[in-house]
């Protein structure tokens, strides 16, 4: 179809015969890494710009309940915790902030 192949010619043609300019690649800063609280324990990491330090943690638990009989029923069973704890020091002393959210053993 003519009507349609010479705006296509068109636009390949501007683009073609434009000035190519090459992409600049900047580098992205870097962001320093987390930096262990070895004084409040393993896992603990610095919250930037404070003196807290926290930590996540977690659990997830899953299997299947298979029961035996006319029909076989199968069913997910599947549980799961998370605790995150943070402290920090103060003036009167340590202060310790602790959420656990979930289901799951300890």
């Amino acid at each position: 179809m003519p009507g349609r192949t010479l705006p296509a010619v068109l636009l390949a043609a501007l683009f073609l015969t434009s000035p190519s300019r090459a992409a600049e690649w900047q580098k992205a800063p870097v962001a320093p890494g987390p930096v262990p609280c070895p004084s409040k324990g393993q896992g603990f990491v610095r919250l930037p710009g404070s003196e807290s330090c926290v930590r996540v943690s977690g659990r997830v638990t899953a299997g299947m309940d298979l029961r035996a009989g006319h029909a076989p029923v199968a069913t997910p069973l599947v549980a799961g915790s998370l605790a995150i704890d943070n402290r920090a020091d103060t003036d009167l002393g340590e202060v310790r902030t602790y959420v656990r959210i979930g289901n799951g053993r300890r």
